[in-house]
This record gives C-alpha cells, structure tokens and sequence, in this order.
C-alpha cells in the first residue's frame, strides 16, 4: 500500500476487507502494526496542534463600572468572575495558515488578532453594538463596583 491521502483515508477499509492477511500472517500484522503507528502518530500530531480553548464574551456597556472587570497593560480587558477575555463586537481579525497534510493543502487558524476589527465598520457602530450587548441589560456577573 503506497503512502500519501489514500493511506490514510482508507487502510481501516483495507483491513477490514482483508482480515485473515493482516491477522494471520506476520507480514500482515508488521504492515498492519506500521499503519497503526503512522495513524497514532497523525492523531498526537493533531492533537499537539489544537489550543486550549479559551471563554470570550463581547464588551457590554456595564463592564467598565464591574467588580470583576480588569483592563490589562496592552489594552487586553478580562471579566475575573468568568475567566473570560473580553472583547468589542466586529473586532477579531482571524490569521490564517496554510498547513500541507497527507490528503493535499488545507488551511486553518493560526492566531487572532484581538485588536484589529473583523469587517470594515465605523466606531459609532462599534460603540452602539456594545450599548445592544446582551439586550441593553448588564451580564448575570455584573456587581457594580469600579
């Protein structure tokens, strides 16, 4: 069986189909123990490359007079209470990357930048989607304290 998208896309139909050569033979089970191996490896690769995944809720009017809002040094805001990094609606720019795998090309995202807007929208739109969060009303977190 050659190596590339086939491969790995169809070697448990291949196994399937012929059974009694990859369990009763000894070059059946070593080629069988290699596809096992190269999936296992394919599958930790994956796995290594996924991040965790991370609690966002959009900018709403109350957050600035929460307790629990904290503003960072590089204008990163977060809600503590939440364990949430909060951000302004439309802003969320994706970067993308183009990752080579078995089966052809494949893109995926790498990165956000929080800091650059998402579509092209004025600052008076931005600034009336934050008053619209939520319905105009404060998060079930909000404790007004700031």
């Amino acid at each position: 069986m050659g190596k590339g998208a086939e491969e790995n896309k169809d070697w448990r139909e291949e196994v399937s189909k012929n059974l009694e050569y990859y369990l009763d033979t000894k070059e059946g089970r070593n080629e069988l123990m290699e596809m096992i191996k190269t999936e296992a490896i394919r599958l930790l690769q994956q796995i290594k490359g996924r991040q965790r995944v991370k609690e966002f809720i959009w900018l709403s009017r109350f957050c600035l007079n929460c307790s629990y809002f904290m503003k960072g040094k590089r204008g990163f805001m977060r809600c503590i209470k939440l364990d949430a990094k909060i951000v302004k609606p439309f802003y969320g720019k994706p970067l993308w990357a183009i990752m080579l795998t078995a089966n052809g090309e494949e893109s995926l995202i790498v990165d956000i930048d929080w800091h650059s807007k998402s579509l092209n929208v004025s600052e008076i739109l931005v600034e009336e989607a934050i008053n619209r969060v939520n319905n105009g009303f404060p998060y079930p977190c909000f404790e007004y304290g700031q």
